[in-house]
């Protein structure tokens, strides 16, 4: 009975519903949706898409989506043809400012942001007619008014399409009063009806206040917070265009931009100002780019451990200059954060020392092994410490302070340079260097096997490259501030011609190192020469992978992941996926070694994912903000370790 009901009920919907039927709906949807279409279209004049300004989504990570149409990516040739004979005004702050950079290097690439910042910047393309210039007007206030209504009187030149914005200044200056924002109000609404004139012949924009980066604003700038913009934002919205019943002289409220940013000013340098990436902009090494170099890197060297390798002296050589990068990224990260932000404060300092050493203590704690087991930690972690130490002593020199006065180049270079003086002779005293390391407390750190000559080998074996790294950050930066590097979204860093000869230099040095490195003959000798030479392959592969622009513009996720964690998986490696003290092989499943390898490795890589995003909460979580409460917590962690150092020098006094 119930397959004769159900035979019948797949009949009836047979008889009423078919491919046939499903066709004709699907042309009767498209006939509806483009009759819809022309009668907006119709409706709205020239203004096809209006989620332009106002909505829209990320496809991905730098692919920005209007929620009704698509986003046309402007060649440089289509955009002078566009702009024929236009005249294009930016009127606000610095924020405006990034924003006429940005429009400006769609008709000139080669554009450089340089001049007077707090001043007004003018741009004519002569081939075109195209002038866009930038007024800077950071506060609504009389000064703005007076440009608009000059515009609207004719005593100057009303260009086609007017850009303004700015409320930032407003608040930083009157550090977030009230009373200011009652003023904001009022001034723009002294304004409003002279850009809604303007807008009957001109295109208007007005750009809304993106949110910032809390955590990342600079002291002269904490009072800015969302919560101000927010209440700015409301201003603006509810007073322009409220007397206008004209849709054809309404101001474009521009508030995508908003949207945008509050997806990716978590990556700006400044929490004020977007990042690069959502200018078009591909820095030489960029985040993406080195996590992906420390993942690959990081998976070789794994291969590299559990095969075996390290009897052929080539391989081990090469595997030695993938080591000797890892601590050219210290070098080059370190310096560049504190040469930028000048942030030498106690917050910065246990936050990095946190996130490289609990792993590694809670293992030396638990699994009883000293502290110089885990080589690489202790390595990275001194010259963190170097960095640091070098930078932060009388006087703290830094970008800001510098570009002031180009004397302090010569300070850092100096500071360079003794630090330099400092390794060079460590290199050449063992001797010294033994006596310091095996003085108590660093003795116990430092120590494996009753001495320090295990730390003295690692730590002389790649002695010069976190020095390069660092002077590497400082060439690059010095670079970059005079907007010497090309480093527009697909172009080359520099111009074709000396790319080129960069390029092929790159490439010969680098094959020459894999055939120097490929006929050693001699480990010791090799050994020698490596702390001089590997910065030689390390350079050539930066600037072979970030010379092109499409190479430097994109990276592989898969091994970016893999970067993310390279920490957690070098250290999980000695007791997860390696036995023995690194001597043999984990064995889970007996008698299958295929099989084998590929679980503990499955296990391996989830455990160590699971610890790095345990390390980051904790991170967040241990080490506190304020100076006070961090302070305190710092010293109940220094009077548990020297309770453990005191226990550990009794028992050692005991065994003897």
């Amino acid at each position: 009975m119930a397959a004769l009901a159900y035979t019948l009920g797949k009949r009836e919907i047979n008889h009423y519903f078919s491919v046939r039927s499903a066709k004709a709906l699907a042309l009767g949807a498209v006939l509806l949706l483009a009759a819809c279409h022309a009668a907006f279209r119709r409706y709205r004049g020239d203004d096809t898409c209006e989620y332009l300004l106002s909505s829209g989504r990320f496809l991905g990570e730098k692919v920005w989506q209007p929620h009704s149409c698509m986003m046309h990516k402007y060649k440089n040739s289509e955009a002078k043809n566009c702009l024929l004979d236009k005249h294009i005004a930016f009127i606000g702050d610095s924020r405006i400012r990034q924003l006429f950079y940005s429009f400006v290097k769609l008709i000139n690439p080669q554009v450089k942001e340089e001049g007077n910042k707090h001043g007004n910047i003018l741009f004519e393309d002569k081939s075109t007619s195209v002038k866009v210039d930038f007024l800077w007007y950071p506060e609504v206030n009389g000064s703005m008014k007076q440009r608009i209504k000059s515009w609207n009187e004719g005593s100057i030149a009303k260009p086609h399409v007017i850009v303004a914005g700015a409320a930032t200044w407003s608040i930083k200056i009157h550090n977030g009063s009230n009373e200011a924002l009652m003023q904001y109000k009022i001034n723009i609404t002294s304004i409003a009806p002279l850009l809604e004139k303007l807008a009957e012949s001109s295109d208007v924009y007005w750009v809304l206040q993106d949110p910032v980066y809390e955590d990342m604003l600079s002291d002269s700038r904490k009072m800015i917070t969302n919560e101000k913009i927010d209440a700015y934002n409301e201003a603006a919205i509810s007073i322009l265009n409220s007397n206008s019943r004209n849709s054809k002289a309404k101001v474009k409220v521009f508030s995508v931009s908003k949207l945008i940013a509050e997806e990716t000013i978590m990556k700006s340098s400044d929490g004020l100002h977007l990042p690069e990436s959502s200018r078009e902009i591909t820095k030489m090494l960029n985040r993406e780019q080195t996590d992906e170099w420390k993942g690959w890197m990081q998976l070789v060297i794994l291969i590299y451990h559990i095969s075996g390798a390290s009897t052929f002296l080539p391989v081990y050589m090469h595997v030695r200059v993938l080591v000797a990068a890892y601590l050219f990224q210290t070098g080059y990260g370190h310096f560049s954060y504190f040469w930028i932000k000048g942030d030498f404060g106690l917050y910065r300092v246990c936050q990095v020392l946190f996130r490289l050493n609990f792993l590694v203590v809670v293992l030396c704690i638990v699994m009883d092994r000293p502290y110089q087991f885990y080589y690489f930690v202790p390595l990275v972690t001194v010259w963190f410490m170097i960095i640091y130490a070098t930078l932060a002593v009388w006087p703290q020199i830094v970008q800001k302070k510098a570009n002031g006065n180009c004397f302090w180049h010569f300070g850092l270079l100096l500071k360079l340079i003794s630090l330099l003086a400092c390794i060079y002779f460590l290199a050449n005293s063992q001797g010294v260097f033994e006596k310091i390391f095996s003085l108590w407390p660093l003795s116990t750190c430092f120590e494996l096997n009753g001495n320090v000559y295990e730390w003295w080998f690692r730590w002389k074996l790649d002695r010069y490259v976190v020095f390069h790294g660092m002077m590497f950050a400082f060439i690059y930066l010095a670079l970059q501030k005079r907007q010497v590097l090309l480093e527009g979204k697909g172009e080359p860093l520099f111009s074709n011609k000396i790319s080129n000869v960069l390029l092929f230099i790159s490439v010969v040095c680098f094959l020459t190192y894999s055939i120097w490195a490929s006929s050693c003959k001699n480990k010791t000798e090799c050994n020698e020469l490596h702390p001089s030479v590997s910065v030689v392959q390390i350079l050539a592969f930066i600037l072979i992978r970030n010379i092109p622009g499409y190479a430097r513009s994109v990276y592989s996720s898969f091994f970016a992941w893999f970067g993310r964690i390279s920490l957690e998986l070098f250290i999980c490696q000695y007791h997860i996926w390696l036995a023995a003290d690194t001597k043999g092989i984990l064995v889970l499943i007996p008698g299958n070694p295929m099989l084998n390898i590929i679980v503990s490795t499955f296990i391996f890589v989830c455990v160590a994912h699971e610890i790095s995003q345990i390390t980051n909460d904790l991170a967040r979580m241990v080490v506190p903000k304020d100076n006070a409460t961090l302070l305190r917590r710092l010293l109940c962690i220094a009077g548990f370790f020297s309770g453990l150092l005191f226990l550990a020098a009794i028992q050692d006094q005991s065994r003897h």
